[in-house]
């Protein structure tokens, strides 16, 4: 748990000094900002926690201890979902005490939920990746995935060159239009469905 602690503290220490630092008003960077730092107390949290993992030979030692695959998936998936929860379940609380229109108060919720759906179902394909390949070989492909989705701003703005509000109309009416008491619960469903492949994957790896 040390390395998950760790990040939420650091990540909703930044985002409680962002808030302070923007004001009561709803502010965009402090929006987007905090959306990133969601993400990035996932995939920080879990990528640090399976490098000591490997460095440390873990899973061997695991693999002596009378645990099946299934309940040491089980513990990382739950840290992330709780992590991930609460960050989100704070940033909708800040968002939904700042002062703003109401149009501007549901995309910032929608964004956010958006930002943590994505870093629940990216934890747990980031896991299957991890026990197929091994923390190294799937860090290389993350990193090839991350240099690819640089391109993505590039090919945005040669698409939507001179009709950038048409794209930011688009991008509002997806956010608005979401139905989250629909998409949430298919989400955690989806979530369970990668744990149980995780587990599956690990255990084919065990000696």
């Amino acid at each position: 748990m040390n390395h998950f602690v760790l990040y939420f503290v650091f990540a909703n220490g930044l985002i409680g000094i962002l808030k302070l630092i923007t004001g009561n008003e709803l502010s965009t960077v402090f929006v987007i900002i905090a959306g990133i730092l969601v993400l990035l107390l996932a995939f920080g949290a879990t990528f640090t926690n399976e490098q000591y993992e490997e460095k440390n030979n873990g899973y061997m030692f695991l693999d002596t201890l009378p645990v099946t695959a299934r309940e040491i998936v089980e513990g990382k998936f739950t840290l992330v979902l709780v992590t991930v929860g609460l960050c989100v379940g704070f940033l909708l609380i800040l968002i939904t005490l700042s002062a703003g229109s109401p149009e501007a108060i549901v995309l910032a919720r929608s964004y956010v939920l958006f930002m943590g759906v994505v870093c629940l179902l990216l934890a747990g394909v980031n896991y299957i990746g991890i026990f197929a390949l091994g923390f190294t070989k799937y860090l290389i492909v993350v990193a090839v995935g991350w240099l690819t989705l640089g391109f993505v701003p590039t090919i945005i703005l040669r698409t939507y060159k001179g009709r950038m509000d048409i794209f930011k109309e688009t991008i509002v009416h997806f956010f608005t239009g979401v139905h989250w008491l629909v998409v949430i619960p298919l989400s955690l469903v989806a979530y369970f469905v990668l744990m149980l492949i995780a587990a599956k994957v690990r255990h084919t790896r065990s000696p």
